[in-house]
């Protein structure tokens, strides 16, 4: 007969009386000798309760694609571009939409067996669950051959904070690739793989597209899971697919979108996946689309970027569209709002040792637990933008009384009710994706404030809809003729209308062609 588990050691430790003073000081409470006596006792009872927890095992979903080999970092002869942090090996279903292609993970979600680094000097953790989206690729027959680089935590637009080096720019390797997700959109243009899966906060997989000149979607918040991330707050992350065209970027939404109950994001309602691969030949003829003004100014653009922009608008005119001006007022303002947002959300998704707040997902014990460790041990380690987000959430929490954050929160939605109206009139909005080309990397070694400078210089008109949660593609536009970098155009619509911008993005993409050298497979170039 089984004989049940009994534990022998390993309970919670009980506060004393003097701790519970302690804490309660830290609360802004003042307890009594005897108030904290009695608070003590009824803690005893309540922390019973966590010790049956360690008794309870919630089930996981089993691994179905168990043959894997955890690779290694890989030589300079075999990533001359550094897009990899690892090179591993993870085989996806034998058919499927997307049998055959190969896929680059950037290293902040987890495959299970592969350590995830975060690109950073801190505490790697080997996952034992895939992230939502890996197992949807390896369901629709992909192939994972390795973890990308990345800004360390995700946190700067250059990739230049990586503890292990930039990834450099597959065009012009002196230039950057982009952040955070630079080894992603890097690892697509040299053709190292087919598809790529990049995150988004602030523009950080439409920013490394941009640079290369390839293809992402940042798709209405919440539709694509953001389960297994390395997380900066749920109504702001996005986990993206980068391609070399259109077509293939639209089959992976398709596979990626769509509901899970793993998924911490919390929507009003049930995503359904995306048929974007479906309505790509549709075309915008008879479709109104507005150029958002604050968007596209030459005190904010480089004259390349603009002229890309202007020939990409002339081909949507040219298959029908009617394209027209409009403002969008508060879209100047996205990057206070979204700094001010940051920082608060930042700091409190650390108080939550990363798991982050309002989850309603699956939540990874161990990744918890070794955040907490990294948190409390390695805090010197955080890179810049992270410190600075600690430094100013504390403050303004603790000064301010949180205030700002609270402004920021409904500056948020009077922004996203701008775009809603824009939309009302115009099927769909357009701005350049980024300001500028990508810019040359530093060739020494920097101090924090000039990295700080120089990270988030060109997210102007990517971070307005991470704080709106509208969809938005990045489609090259071109090529600069001054720099012979790509230029890219960013394509919005409104929510849960992710396959409208792939109808304007194949008119653009028709009309400046897929970037050379991208290493687009045959099969899907010109799909």
């Amino acid at each position: 007969m089984a004989m049940p588990r009994n534990r022998i050691r390993g309970f919670v430790r009980r506060p004393t009386p003097e701790q519970v003073a302690e804490l309660g000081a830290a609360e802004f409470m003042h307890l009594t000798p005897r108030e904290a006596e009695q608070y003590a006792d009824v803690l005893d009872g309540i922390l019973a309760g966590m010790d049956r927890l360690d008794e309870l095992h919630a089930p996981m979903p089993p691994l179905v694609h168990t043959d894997r080999d955890p690779g290694a970092p890989p030589s300079h002869d075999d990533d001359p571009f550094h897009a990899f942090v690892r090179r591993c090996r993870v085989t996806g279903a034998a058919g499927g939409p997307l049998a055959g292609l190969t896929v680059g993970v950037k290293d902040n979600l987890a495959v299970a067996g592969i350590p995830i680094s975060n690109a950073s000097r801190t505490l790697s953790y080997t996952p034992t669950t895939d992230a939502v989206v890996v197992s949807r690729l390896l369901d629709a027959g992909a192939s994972i051959t390795g973890k990308t680089n990345l800004d360390d935590f995700s946190t700067s637009g250059t990739g230049e904070s990586s503890w292990l080096g930039p990834a450099r720019n597959a065009v012009d390797p002196s230039r950057s690739a982009g952040g955070s997700s630079g080894g992603s959109g890097s690892a697509v243009r040299s053709g190292a793989v087919d598809l790529a899966i990049g995150v988004d906060e602030g523009g950080s997989a439409r920013i490394p597209a941009s640079f290369n000149g390839v293809v992402s979607i940042k798709g209405t918040q919440g539709l694509v899971p953001s389960h297994g991330l390395t997380y900066m707050d749920h109504t702001i992350d996005s986990v993206c697919p980068i391609a070399s065209t259109v077509g293939l970027t639209a089959r992976m939404l398709d596979v990626m979108s769509g509901h899970s109950d793993r998924d911490p994001q919390w929507v009003r309602g049930r995503p359904a996946p995306t048929t974007a691969a479906a309505v790509l030949g549709d075309g915008v003829a008879g479709m109104t689309i507005g150029v958002v003004a604050q968007g596209c100014g030459e005190d904010l653009c480089e004259p390349g970027v603009l002229a890309g922009f202007r020939d990409s608008c002339a081909a949507l005119e040219a298959a029908g569209a009617t394209v027209v001006p409009v403002s969008v007022p508060l879209w100047s303002d996205g990057w206070a709002i979204a700094t001010a947002l940051l920082v608060h959300l930042g700091w409190m998704g650390v108080q939550s040792d990363g798991a982050g707040y309002s989850h309603l997902g699956e939540v990874d014990v161990e990744r918890t637990h070794a955040f907490a460790m990294v948190r409390r041990l390695e805090a010197d380690a955080f890179p810049p933008f992270f410190k600075v987000w600690l430094l100013a959430g504390r403050y303004l929490h603790d000064t301010y009384f949180s205030t700002y954050f609270a402004k920021a929160a409904n500056l948020r939605r009077a922004l996203t009710a701008e775009i809603d109206v824009a939309l009302q009139s115009c099927d769909l909005l357009v701005t350049p994706t980024t300001p500028q080309v990508a810019p040359v990397l530093l060739d020494r070694p920097a101090e924090d404030p000039e990295l700080l400078a120089r990270g988030t210089t060109m997210v102007a008109n990517t971070c307005v809809t991470n704080l709106s949660g509208h969809p938005s593609l990045a489609v090259p536009s071109g090529v600069d003729p001054a720099t012979g970098m790509p230029t890219s155009i960013q394509i919005v619509a409104p929510h849960w209308e992710d396959a409208r911008t792939f109808r304007a993005g194949a008119v653009v993409e028709a009309a400046v062609g897929v970037m050379p050298g991208t290493g687009a497979p045959a099969a899907v170039a010109q799909a």
